[in-house]
């Protein structure tokens, strides 16, 4: 399991350029924090080029921007109109094209993608008054709905990467999904919990 981000490389450059574009994103727009840059360093990007990428719930937009730079075909999408645009105008800084979609989870996404990157609010809640944060009961609700919708939208062959924290009880989280296998890929500890980001991917994804 991986304990650190990746060492200062061309990867970090490119990261360097999306966090520029981003800026600071506008109103309550989710901006790149520990978590986003826990998730980016999980990213496959010697096997980008050319393949389907979802960013759900993409906020600033830090991940679908940082594997259309690698030559991915990029979704973003977001229930916040705000961020999608804010996103769109990042993308114009950094002359690259995705498709940007407004959709609660996967209401509005009928594709299926080859990777799938989700950082979702986690913090227990008993009721949702930041979208961004907020994660529902244990903090797993948004979990467990992305949970259940995403064998709709992975490729049989493909991968989606799920930032969990140590508050969720993700080991009996991921117990639910019997479709799925769970690996972690890399962790983070922080003052009050530790950060995890899930490989997920089907049991038997080829025979599907």
């Amino acid at each position: 399991m991986k304990n650190t981000l990746r060492e200062p490389t061309k990867e970090n450059e490119i990261l360097k350029r999306v966090l520029q574009a981003i800026g600071n994103p506008p109103g309550k727009v989710y901006a790149p924090s520990d978590d986003s840059f826990l998730m980016t360093s999980t990213i496959p990007t010697d096997n980008l080029a050319g393949k389907s990428v979802l960013d759900l719930g993409a906020g600033s937009g830090i991940l679908g921007l940082y594997c259309a730079l690698h030559g991915a075909a990029v979704t973003v999408s977001d229930i916040d109109e705000t961020a999608l645009q804010h996103t769109q105008e990042a993308a114009s800084k950094l002359g690259i094209r995705l498709i940007a979609k407004k959709s609660d989870l996967f209401s509005n996404i009928h594709e299926s993608f080859d990777l799938v990157l989700f950082n979702p609010p986690y913090l227990p809640s008993v009721t949702v008054n930041d979208r961004t944060v907020d994660g529902g009961l244990l903090g797993a609700a948004v979990i467990r709905r992305f949970l259940r919708d995403l064998s709709n939208h992975l490729k049989k062959d493909g991968t989606a990467f799920l930032l969990v924290s140590s508050i969720n009880k993700a080991p009996t989280l991921v117990e639910e999904y019997l479709d799925f296998e769970f690996l972690p890929v890399a962790k983070r500890s922080l003052f009050f919990e530790e950060l995890q980001v899930l490989r997920v991917r089907f049991r038997n994804r080829l025979a599907r």
